[in-house]
Parts: structure tokens; sequence; C-alpha cells
């Protein structure tokens, strides 16, 4: 074609995670001469951290439907397709590619009336990328299964479904039958993860009188992301709990970083189980190159994950991970060495343990404090894996390809 690709991504909202990262670095840093980018976006739920800021630092031009969100609301859901069928016919673009599942509903319901309607004879390709799936502890039951009959009905309109994760593929093509796997491609996330590269690998602390840099202490403890139900940090809390009984607590500091509707229960939970003491709430930060300088560790409560962003990070930033086997976790920690320990497992990149279990997170916690020197080679092989699986250039030359074929 003698002009660039024309490309309308749209996204439910800007929310500080991985689905906008991808979204206003696929928005930025494809070639402008090679293709021109729309990035549609809706408002942000109370407590959500903002990343537009990104997007304004990146140029990004963008369009705001104020509409569209991240709750079901019928009239506000009508509305925004609506709209999203006036910016398709205005733009005209060869490919749809829609990130969250509100957007990939609504922008390949859009394509599909208009193909209906014959409002249009141009073919759009339409492309969804599941950055993780609400399949299972989000909803009740039936709310549920009405999103997965969804998803199989507009999975016979995409052209290609993208999913961030072997596990994910499995859950797409396998459990949940949305989709053949032949319709299914796996595009790994990609970041700019050179500051996290740079980090030294062992936090220190320098004496008052300017001499030599000692570890410091106590132990600190880092778990990021929304303070949302899905995230679990009540499993941390308990975890906590039992490293009080055991007499461990006052080795470790618990640092929350994100903020989200559960805070107010989640500082009544700490208060109620008497470790509100060891426990900092930070909210969001922008710098979180800076927030993993000060950590020693990094966990993962949730009960269900895409690939989850602040696990790569931590990775790349040499802090040894503790995580829930859930979603994309496995494929990051890798295959499991050794026997299980107290109910978790040392995998090549980290430590894994079932979701729910707390008496298992605590003993995984009190484990990486105190054997940091058998983790070394686990610390280096995480961070090089993060680094050559999960550059952003990695991600560009694989979109690259699947928009040119």
């Amino acid at each position: 074609m003698n002009r660039p690709i024309r490309i309308l991504r749209l996204i439910a909202r800007l929310n500080i995670g991985g689905p906008a990262i991808q979204a206003i670095t696929l928005s930025s840093e494809l070639p402008r001469d090679q293709y021109q980018t729309l990035l549609v976006c809706g408002r942000l739920s109370p407590g959500e951290g903002d990343m537009t800021y990104l997007a304004l630092d990146k140029g990004v031009h963008r369009f705001n439907i104020k509409e569209l969100g991240r709750n079901i609301s019928l009239l506000d859901d009508l509305k925004s397709l609506f709209i999203i069928r006036k910016i398709i016919k205005r733009f005209k673009p060869d490919i749809l590619h829609t990130h969250t599942a509100k957007a990939g509903t609504l922008g390949r319901l859009a394509v599909l009336s208009l193909r209906a309607s014959i409002l249009t004879s141009k073919k759009i390709k339409v492309f969804h990328t599941f950055h993780g799936h609400t399949f299972h502890s989000y909803f009740n039951a039936l709310k549920t299964l009405i999103f997965i009959q969804v998803e199989r009905f507009l999975a016979r309109f995409t052209d290609r479904i993208i999913v961030v994760s072997k596990q994910q593929k499995s859950d797409i093509c396998g459990t949940f039958r949305i989709a053949d796997e032949k319709k299914v491609q796996i595009i790994r996330l990609g970041f700019d993860l050179s500051a996290y590269g740079k980090i030294a690998t062992n936090r220190r602390t320098c004496l008052s009188d300017g001499g030599t840099c000692i570890n410091s202490e106590p132990f600190r403890v880092g778990i990021v992301g929304r303070l949302a139900a899905v995230k679990n940090h009540f499993l941390l809390f308990e975890a906590i709990s039992y490293l009080r009984a055991w007499a461990k607590f006052d080795r470790f500091r618990f640092i929350i970083v994100g903020d989200g509707e559960l805070k107010t229960e989640l500082v009544a939970k700490a208060s109620k189980l008497n470790v509100s003491e060891a426990i900092t709430f930070c909210g969001w930060r922008k710098n979180m190159a800076a927030v993993y300088t000060q950590l020693d560790a990094v966990v993962l409560t949730s009960k269900n994950e895409g690939t989850p962003v602040a696990i790569i990070e931590a990775m790349a930033a040499s802090r040894p991970v503790v995580a829930t086997a859930v979603g994309g976790v496995p494929d990051l920690i890798g295959s499991v060495m050794g026997k299980k320990r107290n109910g978790f497992q040392i995998g090549e990149r980290g430590l894994m343990l079932p979701s729910e279990n707390a008496e298992a997170l605590a003993g995984a916690l009190l484990f990486v404090m105190e054997n940091r020197n058998e983790l070394k080679p686990t610390i280096r092989r995480a961070k090089a894996f993060a680094l050559a699986n999960y550059s952003q250039q990695r991600l560009l030359n694989d979109i690259k390809t699947l928009y040119e074929t």
C-alpha cells in the first residue's frame, strides 16, 4: 500500500498495569511511516492509578469515550458502542486491535454491526488480546457462563486472538473452549526494562559514618497491584500472621504498592490481625524502578492472572519472586527444581505455591529471607530470562509480523 496501515487500538481504560502499557507502547513505538494509530480509551474507576501521563510523554494521539468504563452499564455501553461505530466509519482503519474484555466486546460488536448493515465495504482485520481473562475468580457462576458464551461468539468474527502465555492459550483453547487453537497466537508482553536491568542485586544501606554498605534489615517485601479481590492481598496478611506466630514477624516489613476499592477493608483486616505495624500502604508510584531498588523480594498473591507485569519487572531488577501458581505465573517461574518444601516449590526463576495457602506463603517468604546466597543462581536466571524474552523490541517485532501477514 502507498500509505501507512491504519490501526484503531481500543482499550477500556488507561489504568496502571500491563494492558495500558502495551496499548500505549504499540501506539507510540511502531514506525510512524508504516503505521498510523488512533488510541481510543474510556474512563478510570475510582481508586485506579492513571497511566495517561505515559501516553502524554510518548505523544500518543488518543480519543476518550467518557461513557466507556470498567463496570457494566447498559446505557453507557450502548452509547460507547455507537461512538465506536462512528470512529470506525471516520477513521477507516485497516485493523481494529482491542485490549481487555470490555473493549474487545464493544469493538468487535461495532465492526460486526457495520458489516451487517453494509455501511462499509472495507474488510477490517480484527485482533483481540487477552491480557488475562475473567473466566474464574471474578464473578459468580452465572455471569461467568454468560461471559464465556459471549467470548465464544465473538471469537468467530475475530481474525486473530492473541494471548500472552502458553498457559493462557491452554485456558482459551482447552479449558474454556473460546476458540480453535489455529486462530490463537502467543505474543508475550514486552517492556522497556533497561532501567530495571541496572538495579544492584542487593538492596544496601550505608552506615551513618559513610563507611562500607551492609545488608539492611528488616527484610522488605513488596506487592504491586490493584487493591482488588482478584489480587488477594488478604492472603499476604494471613501469611504475616503465621510469621508472627513463628516469632519471625519483626524481621520483615511489607510494602503495598497500589490502590483500589479494597483499601479500607485491607487496612481494617491488617488491624484485626494485629499486623499493621509491619505494613506500609504507599499508593501508586510512577517510578517503579526506584520502588524495586528499595525491596528485597516481591510477592504476588493473585487468584487469577495473565502475565503479571510486577513479576517481570522484579525479575529484571534482580529481586527474588514468590508467587501463587496461577495464569501465566508458571511460565515465568519455569520448571520445578527439587522437592516441595512446606507447601511451596522452587522453580528455575522463583518460588511458587498454591493459591490460598497462607502457611506455604509464609514459609516461602521466610525461606527467601534466610537463603539469599542459595537463591543467587535463581535470581540470575530470572533476570536473564526477563531481559531476553520480555523486551519492548521483541514485542514490536512480533506485532509487526502479525499485522503485515
